[in-house]
């Protein structure tokens, strides 16, 4: 050891007092010094005082493994399993390594189980868990990791390992996160039994794992019950097939016997019966109903040999019998006596005679038919001929123009033929081929027929049709209060016709009704048709003596005409021409005059109409100029209309046209055709401007409605930012929903100052509270720091019988929350501060006991305080005093060359002030402790505060002198420091 290290001043963790080297760990962070400490120092309580202080996680897994002191080694695997779950400490002094980092080296160096379970239980971070998870084996433990780790993710992990069927039930039964235990039942359900699904049902701690375990249990139950009643329809199957084996030698039938053998062998051999007792039954049936079948086969065939035989002689008969029927010519006597030989050396038929009997019946008949043949030999040939000459006639008469002689002629030889063909018949001699030639004259004849009658029915139902249209006229006409003269004839006449043409349409139902109806409605019209003739010969009348007067007042004008001429008077002809006009107006309404006359008074009203027009013919060219001046304007409005119809300039067209429509109005009528087309022309140019305009103001508001439903959109979006305190997203979003306004379009002149307010509002409204942020959000947090000084108040003030049992449970709560809380740098915060420390104050004075053991303890409070104040008092003692009276004569002549040495090496200057630096360091944070203990109204507390303050000042005014020297003459400044 060198001289100089001879006069270092030695550590106090190195100290030969194991209280002062204690002491000393508890304040020590040098985790070298740390490490020392628990490799050399033999004292265990200051080894486990190092081991809660140490970070090197390597050191604390041997001391965990192998250190003598047992609690040691307990200190020290704690201390593995508190590094394991601390949050990030890369912040704290000496430690350099992150919270992940040391967690993880911690994990590796821990061994104990339970330890590792409780990190892979808990909230830290995935990596740390996963690697504790990696470092456990025990089967137990990984279930009680996937029963009650906080994270899913690792409760999964810890499952996946799982295998044993017990620590998987518990799982299932007992895993706080209900996909653990979901998980953990699909892999114990594939072995688990009734008993065990019954269990989790009844003990499971999640619904749905005990709903799915019932499910299962139902689905077992299902399948057993289905299981029981396939054994029982299986039994029911093998009994019915036995019993319908066993009733298949009853059956006469061999296909089916055979048949049914075949489908009830191959239904026995799919069922695939095992039971030796219904196999040995089946068998047995089986070989019964193949000795029956066998039985029945040779019985059939015996009785096929002799319906054999007995078909062969019944042919033969019938054979001989047909031949006798066809006997025909001059030697048909030796030919029946040859048949009839014959016929006599069969051997009698077998069994039933019946068709015996019959063939014999049948052959004696031929015989006898064959002699008669034979005897009328030369009658029936002539019978044949006419037939021939019958049918021949008849094939002509479909030829035939006059239908109705066919028909007759027809009827006449059907008869003939029927009575030859059945004198042919009886004497053997069938006439097949005339009756199949007679049978295709009738079909044409009926044929024809048909055709005659569909003609016939077409054609009265053409007149039952016109009838009854004629019934529906004559029906509304009959129905209506007037009618017209000409109607009413033109009616009977139709109706007289139509009568007539039904009389030769032939007789129907139909026909009938429609003809009786007509007559009925003919016999209802008729007077009032007479009426109405009557009528009008009265008014033929009267139009004449009106058509005189009309005659007269033409004739009149005539004359007034003449004299004007004769007395060269010029005439009104406009009034002249108004007058001829009505003229032939009212001519028109009597136009109709008797027959007799109506010539002779038309003549004379003519003669003098054409002199009156002859006369008014300078006035009516002059109306035809004016007319065809109108034509003119009227076809310039219109070509001008049609071209402002395609025109977009709403407002100035429209004008436009209202004005051309007041000036074609002002035009008057021009002439019913030419007026009609402009018309329809200008009507349809202006119709067709008004609906494209409509169409436009129809798209224009369609769009002014999209317009003011996406700003109003754009108006909710804003009011909802107004009073959002998320700063600067919703900032960002009240820009963009500004610049979004920009692009959508106008809406209707009346709501765009509306709506464009209410966004401005609310536009205004935020930005005004985006200016005042800081201030909007210190008053929050002052109205948080309020409401806990109020609820503090509220229990500070209650009596000792209405405190709640969690009255110190409440307190360090809102304590907890005081601190957590962010400061808040406004004036009404130094009210809030007094209001807390006086409330917290009233709280401890009052209730000390109910903090007994925490941190608010009064008497734990004066400790701390106690502490504070010795580290200050010593730091002060330390530095504040003179060299020279704290130090022998040795010592002050070692530190005086220590500083000479130091001032030479390293600047003396510099290693004075870091160390008031650092002093001043040591007092802000011995108070800023002070601050942070609990306030206690009591006088030791009161005198502690007084020598800490005293302490501090005494440290900081020497720290300010030494730092600044030339200031050693002022007098310091005193500072008071806030005690809590």
């Amino acid at each position: 050891m060198g001289f100089l290290d001879k006069l270092k001043p030695q550590p106090r963790w190195k100290h030969a007092d194991p209280a002062i080297r204690l002491e000393a760990v508890r304040a020590l962070d040098d985790q070298a010094e740390l490490r020392a400490i628990v490799e050399t120092d033999v004292d265990a309580k200051v080894r486990r005082a190092a081991i809660s202080r140490l970070l090197d996680t390597e050191m604390l897994g041997a001391v965990a493994a192998s250190d003598a002191d047992p609690e040691a080694k307990d200190r020290a695997a704690d201390r593995l399993l508190a590094l394991a779950s601390r949050p990030d400490l890369s912040g704290e002094p000496g430690k350099d390594a992150t919270g992940d980092e040391l967690a993880l080296k911690a994990v590796g160096a821990l061994t104990d189980p339970r330890r590792l379970s409780t990190i892979a239980k808990s909230e830290g971070s995935g990596a740390v868990r996963n690697a504790a998870l990696a470092r456990i084996s025990d089967a137990r433990v990984l279930g009680s990791i996937a029963r009650h780790a906080k994270h899913a993710d690792t409760a999964a992990s810890a499952l996946s390992r799982v295998v044993e069927s017990a620590e998987l039930l518990e799982v299932v039964l007992n895993a706080e996160h209900r996909d653990i235990a979901a998980s953990a039942f699909e892999r114990l359900a594939a072995t688990t039994d009734v008993s065990q699904l019954r269990t989790i049902e009844a003990r499971a701690q999640h619904k749905t794992v005990s709903r799915r375990a019932r499910i299962m249990i139902q689905d077992i139950e299902t399948a057993e019950a289905a299981r029981h009643a396939a054994a029982l329809d299986r039994q029911r199957r093998e009994s019915m097939i036995c019993d319908a084996a066993e009733q298949l030698a009853d059956i006469a039938d061999i296909s089916v016997a055979r048949t049914e053998l075949t489908r009830l062998t191959d239904a026995w051999a799919a069922l695939g019966a095992s039971e030796a007792a219904a196999c040995e039954r089946f068998a047995r049936a089986v070989a019964a109903a193949e000795a029956a079948i066998a039985v029945r086969r040779r019985e059939a065939d015996e009785a096929l040999d002799r319906l054999r035989t007995r078909a062969e002689a019944i042919a033969t008969r019938v054979a001989l019998c047909e031949r006798i029927e066809t006997v025909d010519g001059d030697d048909t006597l030796e030919q029946l006596a040859s048949l009839e030989e014959e016929w006599r050396s069969l051997l009698p038929l077998v069994g039933d005679g019946s068709d015996a009997d019959r063939l014999a019946e049948r052959f004696a008949h031929a015989s006898k038919a064959c002699r008669k043949r034979h005897e009328m030999g030369a009658r029936l040939a002539e019978t044949q001929a006419r037939l021939d000459a019958v049918v021949q006639e008849a094939e002509t008469l479909p030829s035939q123009t006059d239908t109705e002689a066919a028909f007759t002629r027809w009827n006449s030889l059907s008869r003939e033929a029927r009575t030859l063909t059945t004198l042919l018949a009886d004497a053997s001699r069938p006439a097949d081929e005339f009756k199949a030639r007679l049978r295709a004259v009738e079909q044409q004849f009926a044929a024809l027929e048909a055709t005659r009658d569909e003609a016939a029915e077409q054609a009265r139902q053409e007149v039952v049709a016109m009838l009854q249209r004629l019934v529906e006229r004559a029906r509304r006409v009959s129905d209506a209060e007037a009618i017209t003269l000409r109607e009413g004839e033109r009616l009977m006449r139709d109706i007289s016709a139509g009568l007539e043409t039904a009389g030769h349409a032939g007789t129907s139902e139909a026909l009938t009704a429609a003809v009786a109806e007509l007559r009925a409605l003919q016999e209802k019209i008729a007077p009032r048709v007479r009426e109405l003739r009557d009528l009008d010969d009265w008014r033929r009348f009267a139009n004449a003596q009106r058509q005189e007067q009309l005659i007269g007042m033409a004739e009149a004008i005539v004359l007034s005409l003449r004299a004007d001429e004769e007395a060269n008077k010029p005439s009104d002809l406009a009034a002249t021409a108004k007058a001829l006009r009505e003229l032939h107006g009212h001519w028109q309404e009597v136009a109709e005059a008797p027959r007799q006359t109506a010539q002779r008074l038309w003549d004379r009203f003519r003669t003098a109409t054409d002199f009156i027009r002859s006369r008014c013919e300078p006035y009516f060219a002059e109306l035809r100029e004016q007319r065809d001046t109108g034509l003119r304007r009227k076809n310039e409005i219109v070509a001008e209309a049609e071209t402002l119809s395609t025109s977009n300039d709403w407002v100035r067209a429209a004008a436009r046209l209202q004005e051309m429509q007041t000036e074609w109005q002002a035009l008057g009528r021009l002439g019913r055709e030419t007026e009609r087309d402009l018309s329809q022309r200008f009507r349809a140019a202006c119709n067709v401007f008004f609906t494209r305009r409509r169409e436009d103001l129809t798209d224009r508001k369609k769009i002014w409605t999209d317009n003011l439903a996406q700003k109003e959109a754009l108006c909710d979006k804003a009011e909802a930012l107004v009073n959002s305190t998320e700063w600067d997203s919703a900032a960002s979003n009240m820009k963009r929903l500004q610049a979004e306004w920009k692009t959508i379009g106008p809406v209707r002149k009346s709501k765009s100052d509306v709506i464009w307010n209410r966004f401005r509002a609310a536009a205004d409204r935020f930005f005004e509270r985006y200016h005042s942020r800081h201030e909007i959000a210190l008053a929050s947090k002052l109205a948080e720091r309020e409401t806990i000084v109020v609820e503090l108040e509220q229990l500070a003030g209650m009596a000792s019988g209405e405190m709640p049992a969690d009255f110190s449970n409440q307190v360090q709560q809102l304590r907890s929350s005081w601190h957590r809380s962010v400061p808040v740098p406004v004036p009404g915060m130094k009210s809030l501060v007094d209001r807390w420390q006086a409330a917290l104050t009233q709280i401890l004075s009052v209730r000390p006991d109910a903090f007994a053991g925490t941190d608010l303890d009064p008497a734990a409070v004066v400790h701390k305080m106690e502490k504070l104040v010795a580290r200050v008092e010593s730091l002060a003692s330390d530095l504040c005093q003179p060299k020279e009276t704290r130090l022998s004569p040795t010592e002050q002549l070692a530190a005086r060359l220590r500083d000479a040495l130091a001032n030479n090496a390293m600047g003396g200057r510099a290693t004075e002030e870091n160390k008031w630096r650092a002093a001043a360091d040591a007092v802000k944070d011995a108070q800023g402790a002070w601050q942070r203990l609990p306030p206690v109204n009591s006088p030791e507390a009161q005198g502690l505060a007084i020598r800490f303050r005293e302490a501090c000042r005494r440290l900081s005014d020497h720290a300010r002198r030494q730092q600044h020297p030339g200031s050693q003459g002022k007098r310091p400044q005193q500072h008071e420091h806030a005690t809590a």
